[in-house]
């Protein structure tokens, strides 16, 4: 399993356009195969954090959301918005619930 976590900085005054981008690229992503999880939110400390987790099968089926029509849409669309950002991979051989 690979799994993607980060933040994206919006400025204030651009966040409503980065949420609309946001919002079209979750539905599509969320309709790839091999898309176990993707999900952005609002942080609770930091006005203008948009936390990001994604869950994939596989390498094969991050490769592809990563060369997906939609998401150089939506790379052309949030990257001008972006103040500061941070995303990382890490490759799961094993994980286990908690609770």
């Amino acid at each position: 399993m690979i799994v993607v976590t980060g933040h994206l900085s919006i400025a204030p005054d651009q966040l409503d356009t980065a949420l609309a981008a946001i919002r079209t690229n979750v539905a599509a992503t969320r309709a790839e195969p091999g898309n176990v999880d993707y999900r952005f939110s609002t942080d609770l400390d930091e006005p203008g954090r948009l936390n990001v987790v994604e869950q994939w099968e596989d390498a094969a089926a991050l490769d592809a959301h990563m060369a997906s029509a939609h998401m150089a849409e939506f790379m052309g669309a949030i990257v001008p918005l972006v103040t500061g950002a941070e995303v990382i991979r890490h490759d799961v051989s094993a994980s286990s619930k908690l609770i």
